[in-house]
């Protein structure tokens, strides 16, 4: 955490002698924006200076804050300008800094259905051709029972058309957008298959018709039948509207006396801490029912909660009674996947890490939505920060794996092949999990880095980390 606060602190230095001062007027209501961006503001303010974790600087600077901006505007502004609040956010591999913190526009309707194409990308974009500069996008989820999924796209995939355009440096985030935000109705892709059976590659063409689709984030659950009987869980976020699958499939592995586990979190940035507590209710034996699995320790001035606020493993209907857990991580596990995995450390539950070092983020936000004039607004500031339940919570620069799986494919975590048994000795995170369980690959069936092709990087998206989110 220390090296972390350093580098956030040299960024914000620089941008300070970069940058010019916002007005020092006593609270400024009027400029360019509107009386719906004013009113936003001043629900942003109201909550930073009651609430913000670091609200002391809040309080000290918020004469100075420019609030002649679009609501959409605000909150970076100020949050960027503070330097106490080191905690909140991440440095890109460019040096840019990331809020946790966040304010955004929700759709007004709550159907859980999503519309679009189903197909979850990651944010590391290859290039596929130096010579022509032509990237491709590699396909890190399907949702089941989406557009994608049924017109046969899988984890792995590379898409190297979209709408018959090559991917180039001048149009590649709008054609990353139109796939993972949904913007178009249809779309038209040529897609390359990294890996099948035979060991060859294959390219085919598929034409998508925007539809509704679940997006479930339990993403893949199978018992792996080996040496032991092995429960592994895909799971790519902590979301309440998937309770009901991850339930579903922790009772299956209860009713085929599962007691092992691989819980693959190397997808997953975080969300609902209600979510993270029914997981390790469950994974855990009933006699820790009551245990501190964390605590939530706020500003002592916060105006609207408790400083401190205890979360407890709760009592379920059942239990898999597990005495240690495997895991898989890499830089993309944050927030609610390194609570459980620190919140067990701090029962004194074993927990094997696989993959590589996780995101690091060991705060939280307590989430408000509200409506103002059309828009409806959910609104997630950093308000305190994670402790395990012996009061450790410095895991603000990653927790490191034990079994480092960039030794066997140099470009993990960017996917190879779909999810699942049939494909772990070519996902070398499965494969070094189920390894250190006791499983044997033979070496002719290891699908190492010199099995795939070796990708160059073409560049990086920012990454959105969901955050421990606590619901009002």
């Amino acid at each position: 955490m220390i090296m972390k606060r350093i580098m956030i602190l040299l960024t914000m230095l620089v941008a300070a002698c970069t940058s010019p001062s916002y007005p020092g007027v006593d609270r400024p209501n009027s400029g360019g924006n509107s009386s719906v961006d004013r009113e936003v503001i001043d629900y942003i303010d109201q909550r930073l200076e009651a609430e913000y974790y670091w609200l002391d600087e809040v309080a000290k600077k918020c004469n100075s804050f420019d609030r002649g901006v679009a609501w959409e505007d605000y909150l970076g502004n100020v949050l960027l300008r503070l330097t106490t609040n080191t905690d909140d956010g991440y440095l890109t591999s460019k040096g840019q800094r990331v809020l946790y913190s966040y304010i955004r526009e929700l759709p007004a309707s709550t159907r859980t259905e999503t519309m679009g194409f189903g197909i979850d990308l990651h944010t590391t974009i290859v290039i596929i051709d130096k010579e022509n500069s032509y990237y491709g996008f590699v396909v890190d989820n399907v949702f089941e029972g989406s557009p994608a999924m049924e017109g046969g796209v899988r984890r792995g995939d590379v898409i190297v058309k979209v709408d018959n355009n090559y991917i180039t440096p001048n149009n590649y985030l709008t054609l990353f957008n139109s796939i993972y935000q949904n913007k178009l109705s249809n779309i038209r892709l040529q897609v390359r298959r990294q890996y099948t059976p035979e060991g060859d590659q294959e390219s085919y063409a598929v034409e998508l018709t925007a539809a509704a689709y679940k997006e479930c984030t339990v993403a893949h659950s199978e018992i792996i039948e080996g040496v032991k009987r092995v429960g592994y869980l895909v799971y790519t976020g902590f979301d309440t509207a998937s309770d009901i699958e991850l339930v579903e499939a922790l009772a299956h592995f209860a009713s085929e006396g599962i007691t092992e586990v691989v819980l693959d979190l190397r997808i997953n940035s975080g969300g609902s801490l209600s979510s993270a507590l029914k997981l390790t209710s469950t994974l855990l034996p009933a006699s820790y029912e009551g245990s501190v699995l964390c605590e939530a320790r706020r500003n002592p001035k916060n105006k609207r909660a408790e400083t401190s606020e205890l979360f407890k493993l709760q009592a379920m209907e059942f239990n898999l009674g597990i005495d240690h857990l495997t895991v898989i991580v890499s830089d993309n596990s944050a927030s609610a996947s390194e609570l459980v995995i620190m919140g067990l450390r701090g029962l004194d539950i074993p927990v094997t890490l696989v993959g590589s070092t996780t995101q690091g983020k060991n705060c939280g936000m307590d989430v408000t939505r509200r409506t103002i004039g059309s828009l409806y607004l959910e609104y997630a500031p950093i308000t305190f920060m994670c402790l395990d339940a012996k009061g450790f919570g410095d895991w603000g620069d990653g927790i490191g794996v034990d079994i480092e799986v960039v030794e066997y494919d140099k470009l993990y975590p960017i996917p190879y092949v779909p999810w699942g048994s049939s494909y772990a000795a070519q996902d070398a995170a499965l494969r070094c999990a189920l390894e250190s369980i006791g499983y044997n690959f033979e070496d002719a069936t290891r699908g190492d880095a010199t099995e795939r092709e070796a990708w160059d990087a073409a560049t990086t998206l920012v990454e959105p980390i969901e955050g421990i989110r606590l619901y009002e």
